[in-house]
């Protein structure tokens, strides 16, 4: 009954070993084609953190990609 957020990309994902490593800041997936400082998972991280909400990183259902929850 809790509030849920949740986006699916259609990237090529992040393996399961690669998770935790993302949601620190400026770190990138090694050989990863997309540009960016590698903030915007670490920034979510923290908000999640500071407000007490619950952030996980799943595979997307379409069978590529990335799903990303927060739930209050």
């Amino acid at each position: 009954g809790r509030p849920l957020l949740c986006v699916d990309d259609n990237g090529p994902g992040i393996t399961p070993a690669e998770r935790g490593r993302v949601l620190e800041p400026f770190y990138r997936v090694p050989g990863s084609p997309a540009e960016g400082s590698g903030l915007g998972l670490a920034i979510v991280q923290e908000i999640c953190q500071r407000d007490g909400l619950l952030l996980s990183l799943d595979d997307a259902p379409q069978g590529q990609g990335l799903r990303v929850q927060v739930q209050w």
